[in-house]
């Protein structure tokens, strides 16, 4: 774990610091709020790797030096509420230590298709496209995306490897006693898809695959992505009536998104998405036969106005910058 994190804080060198200069020349308090991608930095025995953490970054220290971060940022006498919110996503849960399916998925999965692809097909772009995987939002348009790679393939034994391929991993993934064990536990009765239905349908229809099939069930899991995006919604107005708060923050989608949830006596309570600055690989859902693929590289900023006299939230910006070039956060060096 040691040197995983001292690669991440090399490579990220200049991010770290920045948030480093933020405390030191604006004299701003930095928290960091855990979420599934990092929760077992929270683990108990990893004293020394939280302060690894802290000192590269600048953040804070609560109470003592080696202690967990936060799950939750609240602040007394503000009416906000922040989490990353992938205890709302049913497959990133990690609530009561639980293992939650989407690490699967990704151990599985995500990362192990690209290396078992490069075994048999020993060309750098395949295995580039092939990594980008991990850049797809939503990940449930992975097949979509080898499909995609397949198509620019040649000879025909080589599209077969890549089909094949995920056919394997998948194969395995769903017989994974882990994997089964969720899939029982999330699957019940019903005229529309569950849980473990959706899981299906996202990583397993290779099987039936013609650009019109395809096509519509992507139209089905973008539905079902919005669905989604209103489930958050709920969620958040529940956390507001729980906090007694005004303003929910959530992350995890890597979509920013602003939803009013309600007024109460002249008050606004909003949901709102900080989306993220990962670079994403996004489809268009417009084109009519086929799906179309895109990136982006996205800044979102949360700024609230409020009184220093009366503590009191006067009201929010979420400012967007968004680029499909990459310029936002570097520039190629010839």
């Amino acid at each position: 774990m040691d040197e995983v994190l001292s690669n991440v804080i090399k490579k990220n060198k200049s991010v770290f610091d920045m948030f480093k200069g933020y405390k030191e020349d604006e004299k701003v308090k930095i928290t960091y709020i855990m979420g599934n991608h990092d929760r077992l930095i929270n683990s108990e025995g990893y004293d020394d790797i939280r302060e690894k953490i802290r000192e590269a970054s600048g953040i804070t220290y609560v109470k003592n030096k080696g202690e967990p971060f936060p799950w939750e940022y609240r602040v007394d006498g503000l009416p906000i509420y922040a989490v990353h919110g992938n205890n709302y996503d049913v497959y990133n849960k990690t609530e009561d230590n639980a293992l939650p399916v989407g690490d699967a998925i990704v151990t599985l999965l995500i990362n192990q298709y690209p290396e078992e692809v490069k075994k048999v097909i020993d060309d750098p772009k395949v295995h580039h496209d092939l990594q980008e995987i991990d850049n797809l939002r939503p990940s449930t348009i992975t097949p979509y995306w080898i499909d995609q790679v397949k198509s620019s393939l040649k000879p025909k034994k080589n599209q077969d490897i890549l089909i094949d391929t995920w056919k394997r991993l998948s194969d395995q993934f769903f017989n994974n006693a882990f994997v089964k064990d969720w899939m029982q536990k999330h699957d019940y009765l019903s005229l529309l898809p569950d849980d473990a239905d959706k899981l299906e349908i996202a990583f397993k229809h290779f099987t039936d695959t013609t650009l019109e099939r395809i096509y519509e069930k992507f139209l089905e899991i973008k539905r079902d992505f919005i669905k989604d995006t209103d489930k958050n919604a709920l969620e958040a107005l529940k956390l507001c009536e729980k906090y007694q708060c005004d303003y929910v923050l959530f992350g995890h989608t890597h979509e920013s998104y602003v939803q009013l949830l309600d007024v109460e006596n002249g008050t606004e309570r909003y949901y709102i998405n900080t989306g993220t600055w990962r670079r994403r690989i996004v489809p268009g859902g417009y084109k009519k036969k086929q799906i179309v693929f895109g990136q982006q590289e996205s800044i979102d900023y949360v700024l609230f106005k409020i009184d220093e006299q009366s503590n009191e939230v006067k009201g929010f910006q979420l400012w967007n910058g968004t680029s499909n070039r990459g310029e936002l956060f570097y520039s190629k060096e010839e």
